[in-house]
């Protein structure tokens, strides 16, 4: 959503809570939400799937790093952000202005660990898996549409068909 949330007690009332335009409203438990999993994601607007999306840092880390794309130099910001967190950030920016509805679902990736034997000793190995899974539904959706959403321009060529 918008972010115009302000300060309605103490010294700052009135006053704006964030330099952020745009926010990310938490709907699922804050114990999923925090964790630091892998994930499958998926961003509509308006109920149509604009990015499929993987993270390894959990969704608040995602989401938290979208938000760094309101560091555009387009803005006078420093410009430290990828171009596809400006991207993101900006295109949600003006949909949201335009009154649409814009939501995130996810699914939680399972843990695939692995063992192996590293100076002759057994190490844990926890994998990380989710750039297959992106990859597999981008694919997917491509077969279907014939192209990516339009929030996605590539995938891991590791595993594509």
């Amino acid at each position: 959503m918008l972010d115009n949330e302000i300060y309605d007690s103490g010294k700052k009332i009135g006053e704006k809570k964030r330099n952020t335009l745009i926010m990310f409203i938490q709907v699922i438990d804050k114990e999923n939400f925090e964790a630091n999993d892998e994930w499958l994601y998926i961003f509509t607007i308006n109920n149509r799937i604009v990015k499929i999306g993987g993270t390894r840092t959990g969704l608040k880390g995602r989401t938290s790093s979208y938000l760094c794309g309101h560091h555009v130099k387009e803005r006078g910001k420093s410009g430290d952000c990828s171009k596809t967190n400006g991207y993101i950030y900006n295109t949600f920016e003006f949909y949201l202005k335009q009154e649409c509805n814009i939501e995130m679902y996810g699914y939680k990736i399972p843990q695939t660990t692995f063992t192996i034997d590293i100076l002759d000793r057994k190490t844990k190995i926890q994998a990380q898996t989710f750039h297959a899974y992106e990859t597999s539904y981008l694919e997917n959706y491509k077969k279907k549409y014939n192209r990516y959403p339009i929030l996605n321009d590539n995938c891991d060529p590791n595993y594509k068909d």
